[in-house]
């Protein structure tokens, strides 16, 4: 019984020795396990990085950067986009010093002409056109100017509000500049040829939208910043008629007496030439009836003669 015991005890030391240097084994593993080196990139930890850092918020704005104050921009956005035009209609004393001062006019004030026509329907009087453009600040004291020049004859003035097509035409132009920068990283990132031919061909196409979109926005700026202003004028026209005006009238007279009777002549010339076959073919069977029954007629008279005998 004390040896079986003695047994016991003997093979659970053992068991526990074994445990110990199992153990003990393991643990110098972990110390012996070589760390990664400096230069070395852990995959692993990298992704966990960067799934941290893709789900992690945005960082907050600080204190330091300036917000944009909300009374500022509800002032931007209640600013309309308007273009103004105006139109009037002067006689002149001439029509050279007129256009004249209208440049010097539109130049002085910060303007310019965008269009200038002159006219001369005979040697006495010319008419004409002006177009120039000022900064809508000046309109009023440019427009007075304007009906100085001479007697004011007829006036207008017209306002247009392209407010929400201007907004619109701004966030597609936006739009089309992400899609830019967008289809440049593609570009960049594109591996077979095919890639790299359909990102340049769409590339393209968003270059020419930025593009048109971008030469709409300047001449919409034009056109809001500068008022448009357009003047028809003309000079009197003199006191007694010209010999055009005398000879002018007759002229016309006989020009459309002759071409009445050319129209006349057509007229008739068509109506020949659509009876003349008719006259071919019914006039020779009209002639020989014509002639058959006036035979007729004299046979009758001869036999009546002689029976009467």
């Amino acid at each position: 019984m004390n040896c079986r015991k003695l047994s016991n005890r003997i093979i659970l030391l053992f068991i526990l020795v074994l445990v110990s240097l199992t153990t003990l084994l393991s643990c110098k593993k972990k110390e012996e396990a070589p760390a990664p080196a400096s230069g070395q990139f852990d995959l692993r930890k990298s992704k966990t990085k960067d799934a941290v850092s893709a789900s992690a918020p945005a960082p907050a704005q600080s204190e330091s950067e300036p917000a944009a104050a909300p009374a500022e921009t509800a002032q931007q956005d209640s600013k309309r986009k308007v273009i103004m035009s105006h139109a009037l209609g002067l006689e002149v004393k001439s029509l050279s010093a007129a256009l004249q001062s209208l440049t010097k006019l539109a130049e002085s004030n910060g303007g310019y002409v965008y269009e200038s026509t002159r006219t001369s329907y005979d040697r006495n009087s010319y008419a004409g056109t002006i177009g120039i453009r000022v900064p809508v600040g000046k309109t009023s004291g440019v427009l007075g100017a304007v009906r100085s020049l001479g007697r004011v004859e007829s006036e207008s003035s017209s306002a247009e509000d392209i407010t929400d097509d201007y907004v619109d035409m701004e966030a597609r132009l936006k739009n089309a500049q992400a899609s830019e920068a967008r289809l440049k990283e593609m570009y960049q990132r594109a591996g077979t040829v095919k890639d790299v031919l359909e990102v340049e061909k769409e590339l393209t196409r968003v270059r020419g939208d930025i593009e048109a979109f971008m030469a709409k926005k300047r001449n919409w700026d034009i056109l809001v910043d500068m008022a448009t202003i357009e003047v028809n004028l003309h000079e009197p026209s003199a006191a007694m008629p010209a010999a055009h005006n005398f000879w002018g009238p007759i002229r016309s007279a006989f020009g459309s007496s002759l071409e009445g009777f050319a129209n006349s002549l057509r007229a008739l010339i068509i109506f020949i030439g659509v009876i003349a076959p008719w006259l071919v073919i019914v006039g020779p069977a009209y002639y020989l009836g014509v002639r058959q029954i006036k035979r007729r007629r004299d046979r009758k008279k001869k036999e009546l003669s002689a029976e009467k005998v």
